[in-house]
């Protein structure tokens, strides 16, 4: 589903945010469209239904794709067509993961290259993160699918982050590359033997949700470790 292309109404606009319901008739439209999925009551905020991020509490940092940021223009038009939720068919959150370490021989714990890998996608205050790929990636192995859910909104910009965690306390270290939306943010980069290593946003520059190689309109994680 999505809004319109033309003849759009307040309550088009409300729908596509909100899984069908109808808004109330006290519903501002300046809230709607400017306020951001995270100043909902969800998140802690005065809201109590979606709303589109234009330009909320992060200016229109977290606006949902295909929207510009602007406190002035609430032109109906400006939503003409635009998809609210990823639906995992056209619009999803994709993740690609190798781990080239090799398992060890006996009589090292089989383990010990094993990493888990954690994907995220964060709002841009890094306060809430809207979806997750979570899994453990054993060695000479790898993950390739879609994590996203329908019920996660589709931000324009990908605040992401890739956390990676040792299964074993015997592992050594090793590197990985991380390309977001196939733009290459780290190269070489060292993953600690021990504890938690994370490489995010914050550090390498957020990305635009495109169509990537992975075949869908949303965030593409690809990941080599090793």
């Amino acid at each position: 589903m999505a809004v319109p292309s033309s003849n759009i109404g307040m309550s088009d606009i409300y729908k596509e945010a909100n899984f069908g319901s109808s808004p109330t008739a006290d519903t501002p439209a300046s809230d709607l469209f400017l306020k951001s999925y995270f100043e909902s009551s969800s998140f802690g905020g005065s809201l109590n239904y979606n709303a589109w991020g234009r330009y909320g509490n992060t200016s229109g940092a977290d606006r949902i794709y295909g929207l510009t940021a602007s406190n002035t223009n609430l032109s109906f038009n400006a939503f003409a067509n635009k998809v609210y939720f990823y639906d995992n068919s056209t619009y999803a959150n994709y993740v690609d993961v190798i781990n080239n370490l090799v398992a060890p021989s006996p009589p090292n714990p089989p383990d010990e290259n094993d990493i888990q890998v954690n994907c995220y996608l964060w709002d841009s205050t890094k306060t809430y993160f809207y979806s997750q790929f979570q899994g453990i990636i054993f060695a000479n192995g790898s993950a390739s699918q879609i994590f996203s859910n329908t019920t996660e909104p589709i931000l324009a910009r990908a605040y992401w982050e890739v956390v990676f965690t040792p299964i074993s306390g015997l592992f050594g270290g090793t590197t990985c590359n991380i390309s977001i939306n196939n733009t290459s943010k780290v190269s070489g980069g060292t993953i600690n033997a021990v504890g938690q290593t994370s490489f995010d946003w914050v550090t390498y520059g957020d990305e635009p949700q495109a169509s990537s190689s992975s075949g869908y309109i949303g965030t593409y994680f690809d990941i080599s470790i090793g």
